[in-house]
């Protein structure tokens, strides 16, 4: 079991960092520049992060945020305070403790927060696109958020680009429902609410004149909330499923997604939201027993006796014939391989999960205090 344990803190560590259905599917190898529809607009590839994070590579991260779904784009990394859930937070509870983000720098605890930032960074995207022109928005979590806001301003602005010089794709979005389920946020708080530790309002679901491309990651949490909450099981899995896809998830490739998984809406103004969700090798309660050795025999056994009950906290598995794959041992991800390549690019050190924590806190060990 303390094993187990510390195999999920680390994940936790390195990976935290409506409509009318449409017939046609884009390709997923389209992106690739191998299949007959390439997604995304050319041009700018604005790129934002999600909250900064003691230890993260947050710059590698961006640039290989969704690199292999929309190659070839001139990357621009839309900088913005990236605040993270202890924004301020701690700091009204805990008068003084804010001090220490002077010595640790990426801490957090008396920093901006997430709805400061997203309310910075939709200033910033719009600056960005007005000056580098046509292209696709890119966000990661928290940057997704800042997205949503942009997309909510354009949808009203006569001054808007037009629908063909722009578009949106997002990893993780944690506010905006999907065609196969929604997040945490959008199922737990209405619309026009205040997230407490947030500070931030949740917006109303707009329809926007541009394309957008939802990428989430199979029983993410963020992203993937079980809409039947009383199943136990299926809250754990989407627990440890944060851990796992919510940030990896931005570093998939379009073979890992089977054609059932790609669902396309058309809204009132004629643009279409592309959802693709992308299922990982193991369901997320399973995957940390790969880390610890444990053969792929025994995994997928697991995943058998797991599955039928995680799954049945999810509406959208009552219907077999309509069911997504979400656990795939062939062609699903391995979130610690991809996102191994950002962090060994950023710090150096060997593949593997607690290789890459380790990494990581050499890295802030010898960028703290002394960086200031």
């Amino acid at each position: 079991m303390k094993k187990l344990l510390a195999a999920a803190t680390t994940l936790i560590t390195v990976c935290a960092t409506g409509g009318i259905a449409a017939a046609d599917q884009p390709s997923p190898g389209g992106s690739q520049g191998d299949g007959p529809t390439p997604i995304g607009t050319p041009g700018r590839g604005y790129a934002l992060g999600g909250a900064h994070v003691l230890g993260i590579p947050y710059d590698e991260y961006i640039r290989r945020t969704g690199a292999q779904w929309f190659p070839g784009l001139d990357r621009q990394i839309v900088d913005y305070p990236a605040g993270q859930v202890q924004g301020h937070t701690l700091e009204r509870l805990f008068p003084g403790i804010g001090k220490l983000d002077a010595n640790f720098p990426g801490l957090g605890i008396d920093g901006p927060s997430i709805g400061e930032s997203v309310d910075e960074g939709e200033g910033n995207v719009l600056r960005a696109v007005q000056a580098g022109g046509p292209g696709t928005a890119i966000g990661l979590s928290e940057g997704a958020m800042v997205l949503n806001a942009v997309q909510n301003r354009l949808a009203t602005d006569p001054n808007a680009p037009p629908p063909d010089q722009l578009s949106f794709a997002t990893y993780g979005d944690p506010i905006s429902p999907h065609a196969f389920g929604a997040g945490f946020l959008a199922q737990n708080f209405p619309v026009g609410s205040v997230v407490p530790a947030l500070d931030y309002r949740i917006p109303p679901q707009v329809d926007s004149q541009y394309d957008s491309y939802r990428f989430v990651s199979a029983y993410d949490s963020i992203a993937d909330w079980p809409d039947r909450q009383d199943n136990w099981m299926a809250l754990a899995n989407a627990v440890v499923g944060l851990a796992t896809g919510h940030t990896a998830v931005a570093f998939t490739n379009p073979s890992m997604v089977p054609p059932q998984n790609i669902r396309t809406t058309v809204n009132s103004r004629g643009a279409k939201t592309t959802t693709y969700l992308i299922p990982e090798q193991h369901l997320p309660l399973v995957l940390p027993f790969k880390y610890l050795g444990v053969d792929e025999g025994t995994l997928r056994q697991l995943d058998a006796v797991l599955k039928p009950s995680v799954d049945a906290g999810y509406s959208r598995n009552d219907d077999p014939l309509t069911a997504p794959i979400e656990v795939d041992p062939v062609n699903g991800y391995d979130p610690a391989a991809v996102t191994a390549p950002a962090t060994q690019a950023a710090f150096g050190g060997g593949s593997d999960p607690l290789s890459q924590l380790t990494a990581g806190l050499q890295y802030v060990l010898n960028h703290g205090p002394s960086a200031h």
